[in-house]
């Protein structure tokens, strides 16, 4: 069972599912709001569609670990799941990056893309090793929350503010 795993991350757990879910509603209203500049832009309409994967991600995979009795198998390939959900719109934002660019330096755009892909590398981590039992994985599932969570409001500020300058 995954209840030795998941032991006392209940409450972290709790609290990502709560935050993702009232970002990912600023997302919605910032997207809505911005809908017409965001349209504009040859890259933004796929990486506003990958901020609100991340944290779509983030509500799902907190709640995976609130889920009683599953084996640490099960919750292991539950997140390994989501974060190959999440991965499919990073990548198709990171290669919208790459085809089109951004205005400014150019390691400004490495900065992007690295970031765009590399923020579920801890989650992949903590799913994998999850799935074989170890419970360090619940910290690179955390880390990967935690640092999925700075890119999403940082791509939030961008859908929000950064547009419309």
């Amino acid at each position: 069972m995954s209840e030795g795993i998941v032991m006392g991350w209940s409450e972290f757990a709790v609290a990502s599912a709560g935050a993702a879910g009232a970002l990912a509603g600023l997302l919605i209203v910032a997207i809505s709001v911005n809908i017409k500049e965001i349209i504009a832009e040859a890259v933004l309409p796929v990486r506003a569609g990958a901020t609100v994967a991340s944290v779509v991600a983030i509500m799902i995979g907190s709640l995976l670990v609130l889920l009683p009795a599953q084996p640490a198998v099960a919750l292991g390939l539950e997140l390994l799941a989501v974060t190959l959900f999440c991965g499919a719109f990073q990548l198709q934002a990171a290669r919208a990056l790459l085809r089109h660019g951004e205005h400014g330096p150019r390691g400004s755009l490495s900065a992007k893309v690295a970031l765009t892909v590399g923020q579920l590398v801890p989650l992949l981590l903590g799913a994998l090793l999850v799935c074989v039992g170890q419970s360090a994985g619940m910290y690179w599932v955390a880390g990967g929350f935690l640092l999925m969570f700075v890119v999403a409001i940082l791509n939030a500020w961008v859908l929000m503010v950064e547009i419309l300058r």
